[in-house]
This record gives structure tokens, sequence and C-alpha cells, in this order.
């Protein structure tokens, strides 16, 4: 049972059937996006505007773990407290965590345990005292998940929606130091560019439109799903709302949208010129992100003497551009189908379930 959501919580598509198994559901909490899944493949994902409708997560959990036959523990991690919904990351942890509880009553879990960047497991008690452990923690699982059980060297690039990770794992383990959001940014294992949310103002000022450079408008007019719906690279999905102007996310309208970042309308720029303009943006998120994979692959390559194998993960792996001759292991591959969208929550289960293994 593999399930993805529209933007309105409905139409969804089933792309395998797997039996249901006891045990455990990982659960990763985002700012835009709740994503599920289970160790033997089961997931979901759908959309969830946090800074819109936190007031609702505890409703929209308890129904989405509906779908999951026989789970009886939540293993849950976290990104979602960044929302500016939260006065700080510390309020958005606890209110989560509250949230994830409440939603337990309603729902056949038994209990709930919260994954930490020290790689620990804590009970809602312990995980409101230990916030900054638990906050922004859905990389290190994913990271840990890999170093344990697909390679041991290996660069982690898991490409999604709004950011990327760049993760270093050597011997097993997560190679840098940094834990929080700030570190990482500061490090370039956090690469705030993703696949579909990042606004084109904020990979471009300036675009070339027929030979002509033009200052883009520092306005949410449309953003890099806009670029990649155009150019094909994304499939379209009309019956989804979720863009810059809250119009269908297919062609017609993601062409209105890339126009109008240069004042013009969709009628008033051809699709040669277009094409161009689409192009240079997703080229801008390309760079960004693969400047930061280069630099770790030197790192890695200097801690074990070898290029580092490439874990793809997400689903923005079109904007890798994978040096030649590096091996490549795409998670999409070897995960059960739709998983590595949800990569991060199949991991804490795996994790999770490493800790009870009779699950």
């Amino acid at each position: 049972m593999n399930m993805s959501f529209d933007a309105n919580g409905t139409n969804p598509t089933m792309t395998e059937t797997f039996e249901p198994v006891a045990g455990i559901l990982g659960v990763d909490i985002g700012g835009a996006n709740l994503k599920y899944a289970t160790a033997d493949g089961r997931c979901l994902d759908r959309t969830f505007a946090m800074w819109e409708r936190s007031h609702e997560l505890a409703a929209q959990l308890s129904a989405d773990i509906r779908h999951f036959q026989g789970v009886r523990r939540l293993a849950v991690t976290m990104t979602g407290e960044l929302a500016d919904c939260f006065l700080s990351r510390h309020a958005g942890v606890n209110y989560i965590v509250d949230q994830v509880m409440q939603s337990l009553p309603t729902s056949t879990i038994e209990s709930a345990e919260f994954y930490g960047t020290d790689g620990r497991f804590r009970d809602d008690l312990s995980a409101r005292v230990n916030w900054e452990y638990v906050a922004a923690s859905n990389w290190h699982a994913l990271a840990s998940c890999v170093g344990t059980r697909i390679a041991t060297n290996a660069l982690l690039i898991d490409i999604g929606s709004t950011t990327t990770d760049v993760i270093a794992i050597c011997n097993g383990q997560v190679l840098t130091d940094s834990r929080t959001d700030f570190e990482r940014l500061a490090d370039q294992s956090l690469v705030y560019v993703g696949c579909r949310r990042t606004p084109v103002c904020a990979l471009v000022s300036e675009l070339i439109v027929n030979r002509q450079p033009v200052p883009v408008m520092n306005e949410l007019f449309a953003t890099i799903d806009d670029a990649r719906i155009w150019t094909g690279t994304q499939a379209e999905e009309a019956g989804d709302l979720a863009t810059a102007d809250s119009q269908p996310r297919d062609r017609p309208h993601a062409r209105a949208r890339l126009a109008r970042m240069i004042g013009l309308d969709a009628d008033q720029i051809s699709c040669e010129a277009l094409d161009d303009v689409a192009a240079q943006v997703i080229d801008a998120a390309s760079k960004q992100i693969n400047a930061a994979v280069s630099r770790w692959a030197r790192r890695l390559r200097d801690e074990t003497g070898q290029p580092p194998v490439f874990i793809l993960s997400g689903h923005g792996q079109d904007l890798l551009l994978a040096p030649e001759g590096i091996r490549v292991i795409d998670l999409r591959r070897e995960l059960p189908a739709g998983v590595s969208r949800s990569a991060p929550a199949w991991a804490v289960a795996v994790l999770h379930r490493g800790k009870y293994p009779a699950s």
C-alpha cells in the first residue's frame, strides 16, 4: 500500500500492495509534508502546510495512521518545528510531540518514540527535555540507516521538495559533527534548495531572455517546480493546487507563473524563450546542490582514500550531476515503490525495529 495524496488530501494513488505486518510505523513530520513508512515498504505521503494547519496535526496523524493495519508503535522524526507558526524551534518540537501524543488514543498505536540526532529514541517527556536532539533529525535517521544497511562509506544525497541533505558516511557513521540546521547550513551538509518549493527569486537574480538580462521580481510568483513541469522533468498534476498562485500544477499555469517572474503574461513569451528561462532556473539550483556535493565528496575521499559511493534519495535526482566513474545507488530502485520519497520515515521505522526485533 503505497499512496501519495494531492494538496487537498484526496485522490490517493496506490502503487504497490503489501500484506499488513504488525509493528512499527515511521513518521516524518515536516513543515510542508507528512510522510509515513513501514520497514516492509508500505508508505504514504501528503502535503501538509504546517504554518497554516498546525492545529489540525493530531487529527491528520490519526486519520493517516488508520491506513496502516497492524502497527502498534510510532517512530517519529521531524523538521516541522522550524515552521514560522512557532515562536521558536523549542516551542515547535513541544507542540509536535504534544500533537503526536494526542493522536494516539484515536488510533491503534500503543506508544510513540522520537528520534534524535544522537541516534537515540526518546519518549515524549524526554523528547521535550532534549528537544535540541529531536529537532531537525530526519536526515540523521536516514544517514544512520544507510550507513549500517546499504554502504559504510558513501555520500548520501537526499533531494526533497524544499531542501537537500548531503551527508558523508564514513565507516558506517555520519561524518559531520554538525547537528543543528544552523551548523549544517554553514558546513553545506544542508542546502536549502529542493525540487519543488524553492522560489525562483531565491535561485536567480536575473534571467537571460532573448539575449537580454532581465532582473527577476523578488516575489513568490513561481518556484523551481514550475520550471521542472515546463521542461517535462516533473509530471503535471492538475488537481494539485499547492503552487505559488494556488492554481493548477500544470504546464499552462506553470508558463504563466514563470512569465510573471519577469513582468510578462504567458502569451508574451515564446515557448522557446521559456524553455531557456526554465533551464536557467534548474541550472541555478543544480549548481548549488552540486557545489555542496563536490565539497563533501572531496572530504570523504580524503578520509577513505577512494571515491565515495553516491546514495540518491528523494525525488529530485535530476538536479544532481554525478561525476563520471562514480558508483551510484538510487534508492528508488533499491526500496519498494514510492519509499524513496518517504525515505527518512522508512529509515526511522527500520532503526526502531532494531530496538524491538521481534516486531
